[in-house]
């Protein structure tokens, strides 16, 4: 696959905005958007866009959680939260680009296996605290 230049400078700029961002939750943010911008020049061209950083889409996540905090504590799932992130950069494809699995290691959890069926829970709860 070769990369437009614009794509090419999506990625730098993900990269960059990633590793100074250090939390895990940016850096499971980046990825999604590195697939996404790597998959469609049009989203790396978003990407692009200076307004748009890769905090000010975690910030926009966190203001949702806050909406529907319970006791000082909101969350949302990786496909909200990647859903979120695209929304702030105006990207219309919403897909995360990873499963459940991929969130879970970047979150630094391992799946919990149910001891009645043996089925892997695959949510994530994050407190607002963790980003503060």
């Amino acid at each position: 696959m070769v990369l437009t230049e614009g794509q090419k400078q999506a990625i730098k700029k993900l990269d960059k905005e990633m590793e100074a961002a250090k939390d895990p939750c940016s850096k499971y943010i980046a990825e999604q958007l590195l697939q996404l911008a790597t998959s469609c020049p049009e989203v790396a061209e978003k990407i692009l866009e200076q307004k748009e950083t890769l905090a000010g889409a975690l910030d926009a996540i966190k203001a949702e959680a806050k909406k529907h905090a319970v006791g000082g504590c909101g969350c949302v799932d990786e496909a909200q939260a990647v859903e979120i992130a695209c929304k702030y950069y105006n990207i219309k494809a919403t897909e995360p680009a990873a499963g459940a699995t991929a969130a879970h290691q970047a979150l630094g959890k391992a799946l919990e296996t149910s001891m009645d069926t043996g089925t892997g829970a695959a949510a994530v709860s994050v407190n607002l605290d963790d980003f503060f």
